[in-house]
């Protein structure tokens, strides 16, 4: 464990070394390379935890690693020199932040564990590396790439709504996409997401988000369920 005496917070740095060989397979299976080929480079690929609240990064323009997020939900924000903010929420199996790789100019992003949260930190180079020289990373990262591209399209077209009863409810229907889990006619949100989150996602007050969120209750298309969030697929008929 260190401290950033800087910023006055405890980094948990700890590797989680009972894990690690599973993590390890986890991230060779998501990025479509046999583990094998990573075991010369475990000792590069750190598994980290964080706490809820724990920041991961400061600022993405400093980091040499990119993360694969194991397990937890991570908020991910945006800044540009007039102060705006773009904010992202991700859950497993999500590796960020892709838009430093290939390049030496990048946004600036912050990152904070919004839950517990398990990952393995793995060199840029190496990443870099192994497009290079796999074709099915390279076509790996190519479709992770796209994909993250189309979610963001999806998100601002949310924000472009023009009534913001649509700005919400298209914005609760990308982050089922997003962090949502599918059960056949409803996605399940769990209970980290509150309503104030909702309100700075969509730059709407806490208290008109509020109402929406109880119309849509009222309406049967949202209800709590152990303070998880249950959203019925009709939503995207509304």
């Amino acid at each position: 464990m260190t401290i950033n005496q800087s910023r006055n917070t405890t980094i948990d740095n700890s590797l989680i070394t009972n894990r690690s060989e599973q993590c390890l397979e986890r991230l060779a299976a998501f990025i479509n390379i046999p583990a094998v080929a990573l075991q010369p480079y475990k000792n590069e690929c750190i598994v980290r935890q964080y706490n809820k609240g724990q920041v991961i990064y400061y600022s993405s323009d400093e980091l040499t690693h990119v993360y694969y997020l194991i397990d937890g939900y991570i908020l991910r924000e945006h800044f540009n020199m007039n102060g705006d903010v773009y904010r992202l929420l991700n859950k497993d199996d999500q590796l960020f932040p892709m838009h430093n790789l290939f390049q030496d100019k990048t946004t600036n992003e912050m990152c904070t564990a919004i839950t517990d949260c398990i990952m393995i930190a793995i060199p840029i180079e190496l990443i870099e590396y192994l497009c290079r020289n796999n074709d099915k990373v390279f076509i790996r990262i190519y479709q992770l790439l796209c994909d993250n591209q189309r979610q963001q399209i999806e998100y601002h077209m949310a924000l472009s709504s023009k009534s913001a009863k649509a700005r919400v409810t298209k914005l609760l229907i990308y982050l089922c996409h997003m962090i949502g889990y599918d059960n056949d006619e409803f996605y399940e949100i769990k209970s980290f997401l509150t309503i104030q989150m909702i309100s700075d996602l969509v730059s709407i007050s806490r208290e008109t988000t509020g109402h929406i969120i109880q119309e849509l209750k009222e309406h049967n298309i949202l209800l709590k369920h152990h303070k998880n969030w249950i959203i019925s697929k009709q939503i995207s008929e509304l």
